[in-house]
């Protein structure tokens, strides 16, 4: 691990005013970096924002500055509630995180963990109204696990690490032909066949739409992704209003760090498949997916999962990023992983700690014990 540049001044942003005023610096910081994340850019956490206004208590966004006055790294927090029975819960965590969604420390790789040393080293030393620090979804790497964990230890900090997934991707050398060539032979003769028989049955063409996307389009994913099997189970983004409103927001990007780029399969000008992905200086990462139901053997999401790296390779771009857990569909396409955790940091309180033997000590009991789910539910959940 590099050494960390000294740090002379760290401010602590709790106004939107100041947020916005933070622009510039901010993507400044992220230029530097050759392979960033949607969730670091200044663009996605200004439409978080504003979308989750209603369920945020206030922005706690902490900014570290080196001996020149520049921006060396960002650590966008909000504080939210969590309950444990009947007792409120303080939570700080991740602006801007969703789901599977990586988020991480917005800095050079190099001083991740240092930077995150000075988060917590703040949190137990000068904050007192918090009883949880919940890093969710933070991208890490094996290296990034030992140190922080090594930490937290040392310092007796009680945490708890909640899950950990693997995310599929694509590291794009040479060119779509070579990469198609190096799938499995059964995969490739799969992709024909699925491929010759939707041409039989009329004409395919694909669209790609960059922000900012007309309304009738967007909104065009959004009734195809409820109509499946999304809208049953009700995660489509119609039944997520915050969610919704997020994607609305970011479809209207003009901006360089990061724009949003819909993906549309037709046949017969019918609309068969879509996703919402979003292309970083390096990166494609794909955000949401859908397909008409009625084309299943056809695998429409499959062609178009192709027809989006091809098109990465077109952009010169250098990753394909699925963005969601390992799926066994995702082997055909990559044997490359990378890792999210969910990190939980408790402070001393009374509360914090029972929700702390509540994950690390009873969780583990619970699962082969006659305790109801509602009881652990109640126990442990945000």
């Amino acid at each position: 691990m590099s050494k960390f540049p000294e740090i002379i001044k760290t401010t602590v942003i709790t106004k939107l005013d100041d947020f916005y005023s933070l622009e510039q610096e901010w993507n400044q910081l992220i230029d530097s970096m050759p392979d960033y994340l949607p969730t670091m850019t200044f663009q996605w956490h200004r439409a978080w924002l504003e979308v989750n206004q209603p369920k945020i208590q206030k922005i706690h966004i902490f900014v570290f500055r080196d001996q020149e006055e520049n921006v060396i790294g960002i650590v966008p927090l909000v504080k939210t509630q969590a309950s444990l029975f009947r007792k409120k819960l303080m939570v700080y965590t991740f602006s801007g995180a969703r789901d599977q969604i990586k988020t991480l420390i917005i800095c050079k790789h190099e001083h991740h963990i240092q930077l995150l040393l000075e988060l917590l080293t703040h949190f137990y030393e000068k904050h007192h109204d918090w009883d949880l620090l919940t890093l969710r979804r933070l991208a890490s790497s094996h290296a990034d696990e030992i140190f922080l964990e090594r930490i937290l230890k040392k310092r007796h900090w009680p945490f708890s690490v909640e899950s950990q997934l693997k995310i599929p991707y694509i590291f794009l050398e040479g060119d779509f032909e070579s990469y198609f060539k190096s799938r499995k032979k059964h995969f490739r003769n799969e992709v024909k066949r699925k491929s010759k028989q939707l041409n039989k049955m009329g004409n395919v063409r694909y669209q790609v739409l960059t922000s900012p996307i007309e309304e009738k389009d967007f909104n065009q994913f959004v009734e195809m992704e409820n109509v499946g099997w999304k809208g049953k189970n009700k995660s489509s983004l119609l039944h997520r209003e915050r969610l919704l409103a997020l994607f609305k927001n970011l479809s209207q990007l003009e901006s360089k760090p990061l724009k949003l780029v819909m993906y549309k399969m037709l046949l017969n000008e019918q609309l068969i498949s879509a996703s919402l992905c979003f292309q970083t200086k390096n990166s494609l990462h794909v955000f949401k997916i859908a397909y008409d139901e009625k084309f299943k053997r056809q695998s429409p999401g499959l062609l178009l999962r192709l027809f989006e790296i091809e098109d990465a390779f077109a952009r010169g771009l250098k990753i394909y990023d699925f963005s969601g857990k390992a799926q066994r569909w995702m082997r055909d396409f990559t044997n490359r992983q990378h890792y999210v955790m969910d990190y939980i940091i408790y402070r001393k309180t009374l509360a914090s700690l029972i929700r702390y033997l509540g994950f690390t000590r009873l969780k583990p009991l619970i699962k082969h014990s006659s305790i109801s789910e509602k009881f652990l539910k109640n126990l442990i959940d945000e």
